[in-house]
């Protein structure tokens, strides 16, 4: 049985899963760190509640967490991703959500995306999973090293794509709870292969530059209200 309102980070003991963690937290959202160890999970846990200084995190097994969190965090390095969605992929719903934060970039002979074809990541992860869950891609552009730094403002913004409405707007939900972060919602699943192609951008700035949290933020564009999205605008308007 499912735990309202609790997110769990599959295999997301990494330094992406461990920052996410540390934010979502940190701005009271329940989270649940899983790994294939349940003992690494408990100590990962247990070191981000003592850094924010609460008790929202808890560590077990993936199997324990996919089983009791609704919506889920991929945070493992892409070349992972496939092994864990076919190691994992019995125990998914399709009432659950899966937020992709993977980038396809591998690092050989400098940093490049990886050819999918025509498909961004999201989308190829979305096509290995046809039964569900929904996919909504989200935090490709944020550094992780950053994420773990709680005294570090974020002061940017974070794109979620998704071709499903209503999971989309509950990563928004999650993403807005997070101070000093501002959602956009990019649109569809298949416009995540900008961000993905955003994040090699950044990847090269910060080594061109000698910096480590080169981030985006988007000039012109309204505020959103807490909750409302461009779409959900436009059928007001109807």
């Amino acid at each position: 049985m499912s735990e309202a309102g609790r997110v769990g980070l599959i295999s997301g003991t990494g330094e992406e899963g461990q920052g996410i963690a540390v934010r979502l937290a940190a701005a009271g959202i329940r989270v649940a760190i899983g790994s294939r160890s349940a003992e690494r999970a408990r100590q990962q846990a247990l070191e981000i509640n003592q850094k924010i200084g609460d008790t929202k995190v808890q560590g077990m097994d993936n199997h324990e967490l996919i089983r009791t969190c609704d919506t889920l965090f991929l945070t493992v390095p892409y070349i992972h991703s496939q092994q864990v969605i076919s190691e994992y992929q019995k125990e998914l719903s399709q009432d659950q959500i899966l937020v992709d934060v993977t980038v396809p970039i591998v690092f050989e002979k400098g940093p490049r995306l990886v050819d999918l074809g025509d498909q961004s990541g999201a989308e190829h992860l979305q096509s290995l999973l046809p039964s569900g869950p929904v996919v909504v891609a989200a935090f490709k552009t944020l550094p992780a090293h950053l994420l773990c730094d709680i005294g570090s403002p974020l002061d940017c913004d974070e794109f979620v794509c998704s071709d499903s409405s209503q999971a989309k707007s509950r990563v928004l939900e999650l993403v807005g709870s997070i101070p000093r972060l501002r959602w956009i919602d990019a649109g569809p699943l298949r416009y995540s292969r900008s961000l993905e192609a955003i994040t090699l951008l950044e990847i090269g700035l910060n080594r061109r530059y000698g910096v480590k949290h080169s981030r985006i933020q988007m000039v012109g564009l309204e505020t959103p209200a807490q909750g409302t999205s461009p779409a959900s605008k436009r059928k007001e308007g109807r």
